[in-house]
Order: structure tokens, then sequence, then C-alpha cells
């Protein structure tokens, strides 16, 4: 009987120990399973948005490449394949078929004002021919056969057209003897020949970002009629001037019945700061918690540097004291 209970007693601790193992065991494998659950969640969140930073990367570039029209779309799908890409090039896709572009709207819809494109054309010897006939720059285009030749009737086509306007009214450079020349030139239209032109000194802000200024000086002494005609020409002129002050003297002679005019005015002429594309490199970052250590890491690193610094100068200049007092 007692050994019954006995044997009862050891089958009853082996089954405890089994349970006990296997609790453990799954105990094992839930937390592991635990771990790795929350582990793969977050490389997943992660993968997610580094694909969303990727895809709005792509969006952007494609979005920037249908707006600005120099790329054609011809399966018409929305979107630029790689072989689509690789054909990429401004001076071989015809604008015409890139309705609703910034090329489109500048080299076909701007480029056909007729009020802007005179006004440009009359200004160039080369867009027209020996018997004085306009040269159609745009059929050449079309025409082209080479890549050089597509490249000069392109170019032709903004010197030729209403774009020429553009650069006219707001050069995109300082350029103090092309804007002498403009003055000069409305000069010469209302019958005045300046003794001397010369750029001015005294720059200032235009308080406009991206627009710089060039100073003007302009100095007029004629016949009434003379001058009111300058001021007349300035007014019409294509480019830009703002008159910041002036200073008019009127004088009349009785004796030949004539009066004179004199102006003496400062103002400033605008142009274009030069605009940079530059792509901008964006961390995705997986918490805030890595987020934060960067900051921290940069922060650390940028101290380290600047007390380099400091302790090579304070070297340098205790060096420097040295050598001057081995001197005395």
């Amino acid at each position: 009987m007692s050994e019954l209970i006995l044997t009862k007693r050891v089958r009853i601790n082996k089954i405890r120990q089994q349970i006990t193992l296997i609790v453990l065991a799954a105990s094992v494998c839930f937390g592991v399973c635990l771990v790795l659950s929350v582990y793969f969640i977050k490389y997943m969140s992660f993968n997610g948005k580094v694909i969303a930073a990727r895809d709005t990367s792509i969006n952007n570039y494609y979005q920037t490449i249908k707006n600005v029209g120099i790329c054609e779309d011809t399966d018409k799908d929305g979107k630029y394949n790689d072989k689509e890409l690789a054909k990429c090039d401004p001076n071989k896709v015809d604008v015409s078929k890139l309705a609703n572009t910034l090329r489109y709207n500048a080299l076909v819809t701007m480029a056909n004002n007729t009020n802007l494109e005179s006004i440009a054309r009359d200004g160039q010897k080369s867009c027209f021919d020996e018997n004085k006939n306009r040269i159609d720059y745009s059929k050449l285009y079309l025409n082209s056969k080479t890549d050089n030749e597509k490249a000069y009737n392109l170019n032709m086509i903004k010197m030729c057209s209403a774009l020429r306007v553009i650069p006219d009214a707001l050069p995109a450079q300082k350029n103090d003897e092309a804007l002498l020349a403009s003055i000069n030139q409305i000069f010469l239209l209302s019958g005045f020949e300046p003794e001397q032109l010369s750029p001015g000194n005294s720059y200032k802000n235009s308080g406009i970002v991206g627009v710089s200024t060039i100073p003007v000086s302009i100095s007029v002494k004629k016949d009434e009629k003379d001058t009111m005609k300058v001021l007349s020409n300035l007014e019409k002129s294509i480019r830009s001037f703002n008159i910041e002050s002036a200073q008019i003297k009127w004088s009349s002679n009785l004796t030949t019945k004539s009066s004179r005019l004199e102006l003496t005015a400062q103002g400033a002429a605008y142009y274009t700061k030069g605009a940079a594309v530059r792509e901008k490199d964006s961390t995705v970052y997986a918490s805030g918690k890595a987020r934060t250590q960067e900051s921290k890491d940069k922060a650390d690193a940028a101290a380290k540097k600047k007390a380099e610094e400091k302790a090579k100068k304070q070297a340098e200049e205790e060096k420097k004291k040295q050598e001057k007092e081995d001197e005395k």
C-alpha cells in the first residue's frame, strides 16, 4: 500500500515538473514572440514612413517635371516611367503638346501675344531676313534636323517673341552697361544726346525678396519740350525706373520767347537675383527619441569643435606671447 502511495507521489511530482517546464517554455515563447512582434511592428512602421517619404519625393519630382513641361507623357498614365525620363530633353520635346505647363504658357501662349511680340521683334535685326521679312523660327524649330539647329531656333523664338520683353523689363543679372544702353536709347528717341553716362554707386535695398536695384542718376538740361519728351519716354519704357528724388528748374527768356527746363533725378532700376534650385536631403526618424538623440549628438559635436578652436586659439596666443618675451 505504501509503495503504491509512493509511486503515485513520484508520478504527481513528475507531472508537476512537466507542467512547470511546459508553462516555462510557453512563457519564454510568448516573451520572444512579444518582443519580435514589437520589433517587426516598429520595423514595418519605419519602413512605411520611408516609403511614404520616398513616394512624396517622387511625386514632387513628377509634379515639377509636369508643371515645367520638359517631358512628354507618351502613355498618358499621369506618370513618367524610366523610358520617358530617359528621353527628357527640353530641346527635343514638342512644347505645343504640353498644354497647361510653364513652357507651353511662355513659349506658345505668351509668345503669340502680338502686342508684346512687336516690341521685342523690332529690336532684333536677326528676326528679319535680307528682304526685311519676318523669319518664322517656330516653323524652323519644328523642321530642325539636328539638336544644334533646334537649340538655336528655340533661342531665336525667345529673342523674336514676346518673351524678350521679360528680360528687358526685369533682367536676371546686374548689368550696368545694358542699363546705360537702355537709358541712352531713351534719350536718343527723345532727340537728346547725353554728354556722359555713368553708373551710380549708392545701392539700396529694394524691399522685395529676390529683387535688387541699380542706382540711376539722370540730368537733362534742354528746352521744355525736349525735357518733357524724355520724361514721357522714360515712363513708357518697358524697363521699370523708380524715381526717388528729383529737382526741376524752369526758366524762360522773354527776348527769345523760349523756356528751359532742367531736370536732375535720382532713382533706381531693378533686376532679379539668380535663383538656385537645390536638392534637399530629408532624414526619416524611427521615433522622436531618435530625432532628439541626433540633435544632441550634433550639438555635442559643435560644442566640441568650438572648444577645440578656442583651445587652439589660446595656444597660438600663448605661443606669440612667449615669443615676444623671448625677444625681450
